[in-house]
Formats: C-alpha cells, structure tokens, sequence
C-alpha cells in the first residue's frame, strides 16, 4: 500500500496528547489499528499515524505518512505533500489551545 516515495512528516508535541481526541475536535474520521497506530482519512487522503513508543492516548511524538492520495475527483490542486502539511498542523493548532 505504501511505498519509499510517500511523503512523511514527524510532529513533537508539547504534552503528551490523546490523538483520537484531536482527531474528533477537528472532524476528522479515523480507525485505530492497535494502540500506536492509526489510519485517517483527510480530504479523502489515507494517512498513516504511529506514535511509538507512546500509545495513540499519550502521544509525544507523531509519525505521520501520505498513504494514498486524495481522489482526483476530490483534490484541490494541492499535492500530497502540502496535504500531509495540513494534516499535521491540526496537532500544532490544538497544541496551542
């Protein structure tokens, strides 16, 4: 499902953080494969986030990969790149809150 050329990106949080309750503040659907690691689906984009060694309720630490890009019937003209980017900043906007 994923490959070398996926687009990745590591978040450090301030705090340790649950990361469904994140993801529920923000709408954002998503299913929790085991205790560190979950799949969301952002702009109809599949990403991959794992918080080891923490689990998903307590995370420090976010690793967080494009697994499938938007459809094309639904992009926006922003590459996956840029929507990781937006992806990942909803963990920076609740870190400020």
């Amino acid at each position: 499902m994923t490959d070398s050329a996926s687009p990745s990106v590591s978040v450090s949080l301030s705090e340790p953080t649950n990361v469904s309750t994140v993801l529920d503040r923000a709408g954002i659907d998503y299913v929790t494969v085991h205790e560190q690691r979950l799949l969301a689906i952002y702009h109809t984009g599949i990403f991959n986030v794992t918080t080891e060694p923490e689990s998903v309720s307590n995370a420090r630490t976010l690793e967080i990969e494009c697994w499938e890009a938007p459809l094309p019937s639904r992009g926006d003209e922003r590459s996956p790149q840029e929507l990781l980017e937006d992806f990942a900043a909803v963990f920076d906007a609740d870190d400020e809150s």
